[in-house]
C-alpha cells in the first residue's frame, strides 16, 4: 500500500518543535498549581501536565506524590517515573539526593507545604524545591490556598481548620506561572468545610476564599 506523503510527519517540523520545547524548559523554573480547598483537584492537574509533557518527550519523573491516591491518579502515574520517598525517623521525605543524581527536565512535586523531620538536610519541603530548582531542574508543584503562610490565619478564621504547615509567599515569587485550580462555590463550601464564627450566611464562606485568592 503506498504512503501517503502528506501524513508522514515533516523532519523539518518535528526539529522545530523539539528545539522549542528546549526553548521553554530553559526559561521554565517553577509552575504552581493553587486551590481554594483539598479536593478541588490540584494533585489531578499537575499528573496531568507530566503526563502530557512526557507524551512531547520530556524526562519526567514524580518526586513526591500524596498517599492513599485515588484509582484516576494512579493511572495517571503508569508511565511517569517516581522516585520513592527515603525515611527519616519512621517519617518519609522526598529524597532530594536521588533527584538531584537522576536529574530530570521536570519534577512533580504534590504538596510543597510539608515539614521535613528533624535530622532532614532542609527543615521544609519547599525548601527541598528550591534546591532542585538552584540545580537546573523545573518543578511542578500544588498547593492550598491556607498553606500559605500569609493567609493561613484569615483563611482560619473563615474555615476554623488550622494548619502547622506552611510555605512562605515569597516562594512563590519563583514561580514562572501560577494555575488556579478553582470549582464551583457549592463545591468550594463542601470541601471547605461548613464557616464557622460570624460567617454563616450560605454562599459567604467560598466569596471570602475567593476574595483571598486573588488578593
Amino acid at each position: 500500500m503506498p504512503i501517503d506523503s502528506d501524513r508522514r510527519p515533516d523532519p523539518e517540523m518535528l526539529l522545530k518543535q523539539i528545539d522549542a520545547q528546549g526553548e521553554q524548559l530553559q526559561h521554565e523554573r517553577l509552575k504552581v498549581f493553587l486551590g481554594y480547598a483539598s479536593g478541588v483537584g490540584k494533585s489531578f492537574r499537575m499528573l496531568d501536565e507530566g503526563r502530557r509533557r512526557r507524551l512531547r518527550g520530556q524526562d519526567v519523573i514524580v518526586g513526591a506524590i500524596q498517599p492513599d491516591m485515588p484509582p484516576e491518579l494512579q493511572f495517571l502515574l503508569q508511565n511517569i517515573d517516581v522516585i520513592p520517598l527515603k525515611k527519616i525517623d519512621g517519617a518519609e521525605v522526598m529524597d532530594v539526593e536521588a533527584i538531584l543524581c537522576r536529574h530530570p527536565q521536570v519534577c512533580l512535586v504534590d504538596g510543597v507545604a510539608y515539614n521535613n523531620p528533624p535530622g532532614s538536610k532542609n527543615p521544609y519541603r519547599w525548601q527541598d524545591v528550591e534546591e532542585l530548582l538552584a540545580a537546573g531542574i523545573v518543578v511542578i508543584t500544588s498547593v492550598n490556598l491556607q498553606h500559605i503562610e500569609e493567609c493561613r490565619e484569615a483563611v482560619e478564621k473563615i474555615t476554623c481548620k488550622p494548619v502547622t504547615e506552611t510555605i512562605p509567599e515569597r516562594f512563590l515569587y519563583n514561580a514562572d506561572e501560577i494555575v488556579l485550580v478553582d470549582v464551583p462555590p457549592d463545591l468550594l463550601l463542601e470541601r471547605a468545610g461548613q464557616p464557622c464564627g460570624p460567617y454563616t450566611t450560605t454562599g459567604d464562606q467560598p466569596r471570602r476564599l475567593a476574595a483571598r485568592g486573588s488578593g
